[in-house]
């Protein structure tokens, strides 16, 4: 899909006026050395629920993380009637979904107030790894500096592309991943990380064969790294980055945080059957230690299949 160019630098007069979007604190500080002003999406939505419904989203987002993420972004997205806005975008999964948020709430406004979008494609012509079986590739890293020294150009988007992108946005929030999972592997060309999109959000959820229900793909990932004896989730990180069997590709986009808060999750659902979890109140910045629930294996896999929490 082709994109109506309009190839200006950062610092040109055009800019002026506009709202500029970071993504992450990182691209925030450097963006604001050549504009003003800034907004930050500092919420990465692979993380926890969603909603395509702009104020539900809020609040679901400030329940998950127990704060209000992006809390001037939103401030802004909520004038309808405001100046165009420009996103500084990453070639990163997480990139790509916080856009696809952004067109939606755009697309909410109306066409008559609707404001004008752009977008500062920060690798332009990058194609990532293609994903491999049931896992997404690793997720990208790069300096966010030295690609705004590359003077990257700035492209408005065509109300075509900002509807297909609030459309992804709303099958992600969906309640089941296959929609979405079906049009990232139509072979669409709207972004190169659609196929990393789609493998990341079917592999969250259990999956079905043959009638037999079991675990989620990153679920057996990360269960695979326990052992009899204790661990702590700093060591589950270290171990899946040094092992490279899958688990270190799914961690590359969840960020080291998720592994103790996923475990502590597992070890609090349904009586903590499956996993349990020693937390060490005295030493709060303490990584948690875990293990499975002693038991037989066997048994302890069917339940873990029917008793994955959310």
């Amino acid at each position: 899909m082709q994109l109506q160019l309009v190839r200006v630098s950062m610092m040109s007069h055009s800019t002026q006026g506009m709202v500029h979007v970071a993504m992450g604190r990182i691209a925030q500080s450097e963006i604001e050395k050549l504009v003003s002003p800034v907004v930050v999406e500092d919420d990465n939505l692979l993380l926890g629920p969603s909603s395509a419904a702009f104020r539900r989203h809020r609040a679901v987002r400030a329940r998950y993380w127990g704060r209000q993420p992006s809390a001037k972004l939103n401030q802004e997205l909520a004038r309808p009637d405001g100046p165009p806005l420009c996103v500084v975008l990453p070639p990163t999964v997480s990139g790509l979904l916080s856009f696809c948020r952004i067109c939606c709430r755009i697309c909410a406004s109306g066409v008559e107030r609707r404001r004008l979008l752009f977008v500062i494609d920060l690798r332009p012509g990058f194609t990532p790894p293609f994903p491999r079986g049931a896992d997404p590739a690793e997720e990208i890293y790069f300096d966010v500096a030295e690609a705004l020294r590359g003077n990257p150009p700035m492209k408005q988007c065509s109300e075509l592309e900002i509807a297909l992108a609030a459309t992804l946005w709303k099958l992600w929030c969906r309640r089941s991943p296959v929609a979405l999972a079906r049009f990232c592997a139509s072979g669409s060309t709207f972004h190169p990380q659609l196929a990393n999109l789609g493998r990341y959000l079917a592999g969250h959820f259990p999956r079905q064969a043959g009638g037999k229900l079991s675990l989620s793909r990153f679920d057996e990932l990360l269960l695979r790294q326990l052992s009899h004896e204790w661990i702590t989730s700093t060591r589950v990180f270290t171990n899946a980055h040094r092992e490279n069997l899958g688990l270190h590709a799914w961690l590359a986009h969840t960020g080291d945080l998720y592994v103790p808060k996923r475990l502590l999750e597992w070890a609090r659902h349904g009586q903590g059957r499956i996993v349990e979890c020693q937390e060490r109140p005295e030493k709060p910045s303490a990584a948690p230690r875990a293990r499975p629930r002693p038991g037989n294996r066997r048994a302890r896999a069917t339940r873990a299949r029917r008793a994955a929490p959310p």
